[in-house]
Parts: C-alpha cells; sequence; structure tokens
C-alpha cells in the first residue's frame, strides 16, 4: 500500500523563508515527509493553464511523487436537470488530469436519488466515453444523505460496469455512518485510491476524532492494497499531525522488524 498526501493537507503549511509554492509541493512532499505521491484538489490549480499543469507534472515525476488522483472540489449532480453541466465539468477535469499525468479523477456526489438511478447511471456512462480519450478513471466520493448510501454507491457503480469506475471512500465519511467498519468494507472492493481523512492528534499520540489504525486494519482485512492518502483539512499543525498520521499507517503497512534492527546494528 501506497501512502500519499493531498495537496489539501499542506495549503497552511508555514515556513521560515517563503511560503509553500504549488511547484514547490511534490520536493516538499517527497523529501519532506517521505511520501510517494500526491493527491492534487481543484484548488490547486485555479488559475493555472495547460502548460501550468504539464510544469507540475514534470515537476512531481522529477521528485518520483507522481500526482495520482485529481480530486473535484465541487459538489456535482448527474440527475436529468443538471446531468449536462456535471458531464462537461468531469470531461474538463479528464482534460486537466491527462496535463498532470494523474489516471484518475474523483468527484463527489451532490445526490443519488433511487427514482433517478438510472439517470445517474446513463449519465456518467457517457462521462466515461469522454474520459477514455485521455486514459482516465473516474472514482466516486461518498457525498451525504442518499448519495452517501455505501451500498447505493457500490450499486451505482456496478451497474455503470467497466474498469474505468470506482470508489474513493474516505475515512471521514466512514466515521459518520452508523457503522464505519461495515462502509469500508462495502466500498473497499471498488476503491482505486482510498482517502485517510485526519484531524487532530492527543498529547499521547492517539488520533481524537476515530481510530486510524482500526480503519487501516478494516480495509486491509478486506484486501485493499492501493494508495493510501493522508488528507488533513484543519490550519493547526499541518506537518506534525500529517507526520503523526504517516508514522501510524507505516507502522501498520511496513512493521520494523525488531531483530533485523539489532543485527544492522552489530
Amino acid at each position: 500500500m501506497l501512502l500519499t498526501v493531498s495537496t489539501r493537507s499542506l495549503q497552511h503549511v508555514k515556513r521560515a523563508k517563503a511560503p509553500l509554492q504549488p511547484m514547490d509541493i511534490a520536493d516538499f512532499v517527497a523529501e519532506e515527509l517521505g511520501l510517494k505521491g500526491l493527491n492534487v484538489n481543484t484548488s490547486l490549480l485555479k488559475g493555472m493553464g495547460a502548460k501550468d499543469l504539464e510544469t507540475l507534472r514534470d515537476r512531481a515525476d522529477r521528485a518520483r511523487c507522481p500526482i495520482l488522483v485529481l480530486v473535484d472540489e465541487a459538489v456535482l449532480d448527474f440527475g436529468p436537470v443538471n446531468g449536462v453541466a456535471a458531464r462537461e465539468r468531469v470531461e474538463r477535469l479528464g482534460l486537466a488530469a491527462s496535463k498532470l499525468g494523474a489516471p484518475s479523477v474523483a468527484v463527489e456526489l451532490g445526490a443519488l436519488p433511487a427514482e433517478n438511478f438510472d439517470a445517474y447511471a446513463a449519465n456518467i456512462k457517457r462521462v466515461l466515453a469522454a474520459l477514455d480519450r485521455f486514459d482516465t478513471h473516474l472514482l466516486i466520493r461518498p457525498g451525504t444523505g442518499a448519495a452517501g448510501d455505501p451500498q447505493r454507491i457500490a450499486d451505482l457503480i456496478k451497474k455503470i460496469g467497466g474498469f474505468r469506475i470506482g470508489s474513493m471512500p474516505t475515512f471521514a465519511h466512514a466515521a459518520g455512518t452508523k457503522d464505519p467498519d461495515e462502509t469500508l468494507r462495502r466500498l473497499s472492493p471498488y476503491a482505486q485510491a482510498m482517502e485517510a481523512s485526519v484531524k487532530s492528534f492527543a498529547k499521547s499520540g492517539k488520533h481524537e476524532a476515530w481510530d486510524l489504525g482500526a480503519y487501516l486494519e478494516c480495509i486491509r482485512n478486506v484486501g485493499y492494497q492501493n494508495t493510501l492518502c493522508i488528507d488533513y483539512a484543519a490550519k493547526t499543525d499541518p506537518i506534525g499531525n500529517i507526520e503523526r498520521a504517516r508514522d501510524l499507517f507505516a507502522a501498520v503497512i511496513d512493521p520494523v522488524d525488531e531483530e533485523e534492527v539489532d543485527e544492522e546494528a552489530e
């Protein structure tokens, strides 16, 4: 499992010399945080043109910290009324993802009512046909209400079918459901990426909002082995909280063998 980080996590990073610039993020993540990839939030790209996106991709590739998912921060409705606008937006995202070298675009659903279920599936199928031109996958992030129902999301993905559609579950969404473990178990089989939502840690080192270790074990137990993206949205101490989450996850994903450490020390 590959540990990555979202660009949203780094928006409040403070540095002594100068603020962290978009083009420097990949180097910072690789060198300072020791992480191996990026989920880029659309807010980072505001005002950028095609050449800027390609430069961002090149910088990420040189840092060996590739851009893996372009995460849309708008909530989209693929129903009969707003479906055309949603499809057009995802097509633009697909073009941006191709410039960034990102294999996937992730979007959050604004609604998923039972009466428009077939229309939703049909509109998203049309989007996949457009994304195929860019060799890009579409990942569904859980929304609120019916759009966050894990079984309904799974049913939508199955109805659409094909290899270009998948899910991107988030720990924050799972934590807000009645049974977080069951939510993660239902969505993980379709997941091509996973967002490990992080809040603050207590002085004891325990994550205060939900049990990150338990959630990680849950997805591992159902065979999830793709990317795990640390996503920290608060303003206070982003680096400290990202590092704590990184160390917690790394200890489970790639535990240090104490005997091997002792042998190397000798």
